[in-house]
């Protein structure tokens, strides 16, 4: 963006480039939500939850046995487990204003400060949709599981932990296998510092610097944020457990305010709904 004489007179459009090419890297905490785009006169959103529990060996939980049927009778009927739900889209926004002087600067470092601001701006609206967004996975996830053996910075056992937690996950959640581990950056850390997760028999890659786990260990894609509250995590199924439902994605408007110069506003506006909680994992105690 630094080699323009100055920023260009369409400000919207050079910084709805620079939000595109921010957004692209980032991997925040909502791509592991099933994400579809609705229409931004959608104030009510209605939806079906399954509250239903599962059981590998026996299926749905509630569900009585087959029974002996006699000739004439019918069959007991049993509810499929569902609720009919709604929620409502919110949105999240702010602004900034830029000064005529810095929009007509030619300087490379005033352009990379503009740049610099609104990647800021943006981030400080993906932070707090990031922290609610793990505050309803908390309360949402259909499965829970409290570690036993102590923080896995004491005495606790990382590889025990993850491999128990797995093994619950897949008996409720129907045989499903989870792929991804969400972590704070302090439990990250331990993991780091144990050599099973730097072991080369775990992946065909070459040998790994110190410090650096190997790709999908025990097969989950392991992601740190640190919006996690420290000694939990989330175990999960990819896209399965819930769906962000976004009507406007980082929308950003421009008003010209004379010599005052110009404002900028960035909005988002989503809801989250967890229509298959038995695919998410809460966990603590490490």
């Amino acid at each position: 963006m630094s080699n323009l004489s100055q920023i260009p007179t369409d400000y919207k459009k050079f910084l709805d480039q620079i939000l595109h090419k921010y957004l692209m890297k980032e991997n925040p905490v909502r791509t592991l939500f099933s994400t579809r785009v609705v229409d931004s006169a959608d104030t009510t959103l209605e939806y079906v939850r399954q509250i239903q529990d599962y059981s590998a060996a026996k299926g749905f939980t509630s569900f009585d046995d087959p029974e002996e049927l006699a000739d004439g009778a019918r069959p007991s009927a049993d509810s499929i487990g569902t609720e009919d739900a709604s929620s409502s889209p919110t949105s999240y926004a702010k602004a900034y204003r830029l000064d005529r002087k810095l929009l007509k600067s030619s300087k490379p470092v005033i352009q990379d400060f503009i740049a610099s601001h609104a990647m800021e701006k943006t981030k400080i609206i993906e932070n707090l949709v990031n922290r609610n967004l793990l505050t309803n996975m908390a309360s949402n996830a259909g499965q829970s599981f409290s570690a036993s053996g102590g923080t896995w910075a004491t005495t606790g056992d990382a590889v025990a932990d993850i491999i128990t937690a797995q093994s619950a996950f897949f008996d409720a959640a129907g045989g499903v296998e989870a792929d991804f581990l969400l972590l704070n950056p302090n439990e990250h850390a331990d993991i780091r510092k144990d050599d099973r997760f730097q072991d080369t028999r775990y992946t065909t890659t070459m040998q790994m610097e110190t410090g650096t786990i190997t790709p999908k260990p025990l097969g989950l894609d392991v992601i740190k944020d640190p919006a996690v509250t420290t000694g939990t995590f989330f175990l999960g199924k990819k896209g399965w457990f819930g769906e962000m439902m976004i009507t406007e994605n980082f929308d950003t408007t421009q008003e010209t305010e004379g010599l005052a110069g110009a404002l900028h506003e960035i909005v988002f506006t989503y809801v989250d709904q967890y229509k298959l909680p038995k695919y998410l994992m809460y966990g603590t105690g490490i």
